[in-house]
């Protein structure tokens, strides 16, 4: 893959640069969602870092990594948190929808499978999402809602 393509890739990803709130609505911490928030800031415009703080101990703070991977034609995201887990996800952004997958064992075993869906509003500005989980890949529940909301 020529480098004038990962570079288009990632410049894709220019719609994320910013902070946001973040709203997690978990099924079994009804009604008070738990608040947090997230920033998106470019490495030498070749990878872009995420770093994310919600509000509640028992989520763990969090730093994520993208990058383009020229041999699948999707992004990768290097996931590392507070409590030592490191895991790779892939990723599409394609027509307002960011989707986040992790279907093999990486650095860390697969003892399930995680989905995450992001519908991205016209303006840019909110991003509204959820996360499954799966023990075999084929049966689906719903982990929790997460909104995002675009400050800068």
């Amino acid at each position: 893959m020529e480098p004038s393509t990962r570079k288009e890739m990632m410049k894709k990803l220019d719609f994320f640069i910013g902070t946001w709130t973040v709203e997690i609505i978990h099924p079994h911490l009804r009604p008070t969602p738990i608040l947090g928030h997230t920033s998106f800031e470019w490495l030498d415009d070749s990878y872009v870092v995420q770093r994310m703080h919600i509000d509640k101990p028992e989520f763990p703070s969090s730093m994520i990594v993208c990058e383009w991977n020229p041999e699948t034609g999707r992004y990768l995201q290097h996931y590392f948190d507070s409590r030592g887990v490191t895991r790779l996800y892939q990723m599409t952004l394609e027509d307002r929808v960011w989707k986040l997958w992790r279907d093999t064992s990486d650095f860390s075993p697969l003892d399930f499978f995680q989905r995450f869906v992001g519908e991205i509003d016209e303006a840019g500005s909110t991003i509204e999402s959820s996360w499954e989980q799966s023990d075999d890949g084929i049966n689906w529940t719903r982990d929790f809602k997460v909104l995002y909301r675009r400050n800068s």
